[in-house]
């Protein structure tokens, strides 16, 4: 026995950790680390402190539930031994199985109980979610601009003026210079003419235009027939 202690030690270093946060430390437990390896604490790596093997050996725990064991069928057979061999007497066992199944069910109960917490919460984080989903709307400018000329100011682009939209030349967003007035709605085409001729929807006039005043031009209708010629001048 002395020669096979002697062998596994060679082999085989056997140590406890003193690590006080280390669960193997807790519990005392004699670590075997092979000789070749360091030796250190196989849960926390810290070093060992050296001890002597563990003594090999039927555990006391072992016995001590073996004579537990043996007490208690020696119980049971004097016990049906005096009461003749009775069934009524096993009703504690039936008893004692009802209990087990009951504790069972309640357990099952507590599983259900908890998954159901679980999809309440996912419930309330989709609405949260779903709160959040306006958006500002945004708005767009009614002149637009391409070129612009040094000299004059002036630049190629668009004016929206509510009852026409104005394509040509434009300086101070007003039109000036030449370019097209195409009408949206019925709209007297300019305050300064004398006949005051009044544009339909979908009417156009092309000329040119000064501050925003028509000077000559050509009307024309939808159906971009001509309606007329307009000289105002200055």
């Amino acid at each position: 026995m002395a020669t096979n202690r002697n062998s596994e030690h060679l082999r085989y270093r056997y140590g406890i950790c003193l690590n006080d946060n280390c669960l193997k430390c807790k519990n005392k437990e004699v670590q075997q680390i092979s000789a070749r390896k360091d030796f250190v604490c196989e849960e926390c790596g810290k070093p060992l402190r050296e001890c002597p093997p563990p003594k090999s050996g039927p555990n006391k725990m072992v016995i001590a539930a073996i004579a537990a064991v043996i007490v208690i069928a020696v119980g049971v057979g004097c016990f049906l031994g005096f009461s003749g061999g009775d069934t009524p007497e096993s009703t504690p066992v039936d008893s004692l199985n009802v209990q087990s199944d009951s504790l069972s069910q309640s357990s099952d109960t507590v599983t259900v109980v908890k998954t159901d917490t679980i999809k309440q919460i996912d419930t309330i984080k989709i609405e949260k979610t779903v709160e959040k989903v306006e958006t500002p709307k945004t708005t767009k400018t009614t002149t637009t601009t391409t070129k612009t000329s040094k000299a004059s100011g002036t630049a190629k682009g668009s004016v929206n003026l509510g009852y026409a939209k104005f394509t040509g030349t434009v300086s101070g967003g007003k039109p000036n210079g030449q370019g097209t007035m195409r009408f949206t709605s019925s709209h007297v085409i300019d305050s300064r003419d004398p006949k005051g001729r009044v544009a339909d929807a979908g009417d156009y006039v092309i000329g040119e235009w000064v501050s925003g005043k028509l000077v000559q031009g050509r009307w024309y209708g939808s159906d971009n027939n001509v309606k007329g010629s307009i000289i105002i001048g200055m």
